[in-house]
């Protein structure tokens, strides 16, 4: 492997979303097979000290001359690695024009720092509540919500409903309170805020502890609005064709990663008090 240091670093935009990640190393690697020949990787190789995995590879450039079968899952893995050790030239790789050309828009604008705010705070949400993971696991809920974006916008802000009615109830049964599954999603979320002190039932003891508190109990008018908005344009109730609520993905995205947020903090602040 190349002594070559790497100083620098993949984009943020490509980075902080796992599933933009993947397809981004995915899709590199399909280009670049198309688009390198064997004098191509042989030059890559020398430049970028990888000669044991180009050049010295038994099947690389064997399986490129012969076009095996096996030859675009050796530059998966290629790429794959280049990805964790060698920046640099995954950088060389991306300025090819035909993979600036075959790339789709998403990720090239993700690469050049143009990702849409709204997927950002997606996928920073989605870190907070995987961050939580290892008191109570709500990966199966948020993979609903991220499978459900942008296409389908009405099923998202139900998995959102259903994630936070998820942490609240795994909230309240691992603090004992019985008969959780059959709280109403209102008298839920308040008997959840008061188990976890979040409540204006008595004094502050600081400023900020009151200001806390307000932002607490807005906290909690969010996570009733959402499952309001859920009952009016989410999934959960049969409509009848043609007179559904209209949602766009924009809205929902900020629906979904306020309730991941919310659902982090809650899952957090539970394991403090």
């Amino acid at each position: 492997m190349s002594k070559r240091k790497n100083k620098t670093k993949l984009p943020d935009g490509i980075t902080d979303d796992p599933e933009l990640f993947a397809r981004f190393k995915v899709d590199l690697a399909e280009i670049v097979a198309r688009s390198m020949n064997a004098s191509d990787w042989k030059k890559f190789a020398i430049r970028f000290g990888l000669e044991d995995e180009i050049s010295n590879h038994p099947r690389f450039l064997r399986s490129l001359q012969w076009s095996d079968d096996d030859y675009e899952g050796h530059v998966v893995d290629l790429v794959e690695l280049l990805c964790s050790r060698n920046i640099p030239a995954v950088e060389a790789l991306f300025q090819i024009p035909n993979v600036q050309k075959g790339l789709d828009e998403e990720i090239i604008a993700a690469w050049n720092g143009e990702q849409d705010p709204l997927v950002s705070a997606l996928s920073h949400s989605l870190a907070e509540v995987n961050a939580a993971r290892d008191w109570i696991d709500l990966s199966t809920y948020t993979a609903r919500v991220e499978d459900a974006l942008p296409h389908d916008p009405h099923r998202a802000v139900g998995a959102t409903k259903e994630l936070l009615e998820a942490a609240m109830r795994s909230i309240l049964d691992g603090r004992g309170i019985a008969n959780v599954d059959k709280l109403e999603f209102p008298e839920l979320t308040n008997t959840c805020f008061t188990q976890l002190g979040l409540l204006p039932v008595t004094p502050p003891r600081s400023k900020v502890e009151g200001k806390i508190r307000k932002i607490a109990d807005n906290a909690k008018k969010m996570v009733i609005a959402c499952n309001e908005l859920r009952n009016i344009a989410g999934t959960g109730h049969g409509r009848v064709v043609g007179t559904e609520e209209e949602l766009s993905a924009d809205d929902a995205s900020l629906v979904a990663s306020s309730g991941m947020i919310l659902s982090a903090w809650l899952l957090r602040h539970a394991e403090k008090v």
